[in-house]
């Protein structure tokens, strides 16, 4: 696998995946309906959006799961997983957490017919035997794992690896400037005296209880403190752009197929002829994507408006990678000269030129926003306060507060 020769030492791995069980120990995100009292109800709910996930979305339909052996890589309760073994997937669930993988018997258990062809291994992906596991699942799967570990390379190759030729790689995660705004929000609720996970959750419910609402109000019911330690709580979230997801599928042979939300730019391909594999093309449309994904306020209504290219875009763009690394996986420890950053955001807004008056104005209000919410930080340690500032904000922490998953099917060539 060409990304073993990672750099990633085993002890900050190891260090690494204990803070990171420690934290979903606590409280697990992936319950989405075994934990509430009509459960049932809830698991249809859920269960009708997987199948518009995979029908509509991915375009990646349930009939072909069907007889497919499958392996699911930090699977945590199954909840995500065990729609795919109702439309006749066979499945391999590995995940660490050990209470989450008794939890994932449970769901199997109740909400398939064929328990007892599924495995379940308590296991560190990193930890498995590839010698005896590699290239045998049709379809190999990891969502929601990769930021939370110190070396995506190395756990993104055991995850190619796992898939046999002719197969396919789900993959999904976060997203660095569709995550933006979260970054910011961790930012300010750590400056804020949020140094213990208690701490950290009151603040959350002060500043951004609105945010907190919004996902309850989605079909994966999660509790709040679940919400919170998926977002806030836990320290490891780097979080890898479209195009470094792009270039781990070049570097293990992958081809990209689809994804959801689309990173597809508008206008792509030109005729029925032509490559749909244009790999360069996707990598520069994807820029324009994730700037939109970071603004995300009201939907797609306000990006079908906004989706016209930014006019000599190499200056913006630049910056905009600049701004997403200063964030990046922004942990309770570290330390963020605001001036600097805040000089970042007014270079940003400076930078864009497009002929498109809506898409303009929503990047220079979000730059300006930004900027605002920075010198708060600094000049305020009153969460009440700025949670009154942050109300009157038009886009930054309002509504969608960003793109925080983006899942993507992959093709392993024969």
């Amino acid at each position: 696998m060409t990304a073993q020769g990672s750099r990633v030492s085993y002890q900050q791995r190891n260090k690494v995946e204990s803070e990171t069980l420690r934290t979903f120990k606590a409280e697990r995100p992936s319950e989405y309906f075994s934990h509430l009292d009509d459960d049932l109800a809830a698991f249809k709910a859920y269960d009708s959006q997987r199948e518009n996930l995979y029908r509509f979305g991915l375009t990646f339909p349930p009939e072909f799961f069907n007889n497919k052996s499958l392996i699911d890589l930090g699977s945590g309760t199954g909840e995500a997983t065990v729609s795919l073994a109702r439309w006749g997937a066979i499945c391999t669930l590995v995940e660490m957490n050990p209470d989450a993988l008794e939890v994932a018997k449970r769901v199997f258990s109740q909400h398939t017919n064929n328990f007892n062809q599924h495995s379940f291994i308590n296991s560190s992906l990193y930890d498995l035997d590839l010698d005896l596991l590699k290239e045998s699942f049709d379809i190999s799967s990891s969502s929601g794992v990769f930021t939370h570990v110190a070396d995506k390379a190395k756990a993104f190759g055991i995850l190619a690896s796992l898939a046999k030729p002719g197969g396919y790689v789900l993959y999904g995660d976060r997203n660095t400037l569709g995550g933006l705004q979260e970054m910011l929000q961790r930012y300010a609720i750590y400056q804020l005296g949020g140094q213990s996970d208690e701490k950290i959750v009151e603040i959350a419910e002060i500043l951004f209880s609105e945010d907190i609402d919004r996902s309850q109000r989605s079909v994966a019911r999660r509790t709040r403190r679940a919400i919170i330690f998926d977002r806030w709580v836990i320290q490891q979230q780097d979080d890898p752009s479209v195009n470094e997801v792009l270039t781990f599928f070049e570097q293990e042979g992958l081809e990209y197929v689809s994804s959801w939300p689309r990173i597809d730019f508008p206008g792509r391909g030109n005729s029925v002829l032509s490559d749909p594999r244009n790999l360069p093309a996707l990598r520069d449309g994807a820029r324009l994507i994730e700037s939109l994904w970071m603004v995300l306020n009201k939907g797609e209504s306000e990006n079908i408006l906004s989706c016209n290219p930014i006019q000599n875009n190499e200056k913006f763009y630049d910056q905009l990678e600049v701004i997403g690394e200063s964030l990046r996986n922004h942990q309770i420890n570290d330390r963020v000269d605001v001036g600097q950053l805040i000089d970042k955001f007014i270079h940003l807004g400076s930078s864009v030129t497009t002929n498109n008056a809506i898409l303009s104005e929503r990047l220079e209000q979000f730059s300006l926003e930004v900027q605002e919410f920075l010198k708060m930080i600094e000049a305020s340690n009153d969460p009440q306060d700025i949670r009154k500032r942050i109300d009157s904000f038009k886009i930054l922490f309002r509504g969608y507060t960003g793109v925080r998953h983006v899942d993507y099917v992959a093709f392993k060539p024969r």
